[in-house]
């Protein structure tokens, strides 16, 4: 039963309309929503979740936003997922303003690339870079429908 109601979020979820016209940008001020970090101070992709009624949740890594987001889905709150492409960013210091919409990315969950707040998650817009990535790196590669709190260990907080 839990299992088609997970499969019914997820469906919903790619039928809701695009996201806002500009990704959230991340600040020196944001902490992330589901620890508090500080979220421009740790390596590895971040991620932020818009919820429905426009509320914009960042996380310090793009585990803790793949998470968030599905708990959003789970309260029929998602309405966008935006992430760092791995593949167009520094590791260590992603760009503040170069999130992209990640409904159609790949993603390599448990590399052994440093992240905060467990396993890393790295997302990438192109499939090619995805392998190349988990080739030099190893985790194993996800879609976005995949990534469920189960796989992705998600606790309570998020």
């Amino acid at each position: 039963m839990l299992k088609r109601v997970w499969a019914a979020c997820l469906a919903a979820a790619f039928l809701i309309p695009a996201a806002s016209a500009a990704a959230p940008v991340l600040t020196q001020k944001d902490q992330c929503a589901s620890c508090e970090m500080w979220i421009t101070k740790y390596p590895g992709p971040k991620g932020a979740v818009q919820l429905t009624d426009g509320t914009v949740l960042k996380y310090c890594s793009a585990r803790g936003a793949a998470c968030g987001w599905t708990k959003a889905l789970k309260a029929g709150k998602a309405k966008s997922l935006w992430m760092h492409d791995a593949s167009a960013n520094d590791w260590k210091k992603p760009a503040d303003d170069a999130m992209v919409d990640v409904k159609d990315a790949w993603f390599v969950y448990g590399s052994k690339m440093k992240a905060v707040m467990g396993p890393s998650l790295a997302p990438f817009a192109d499939k090619a870079k995805a392998e190349a990535f988990q080739k030099e790196h190893g985790g194993k590669i996800y879609r976005l429908n995949e990534l469920t709190a189960e796989v992705l260990g998600c606790g309570a907080k998020y």
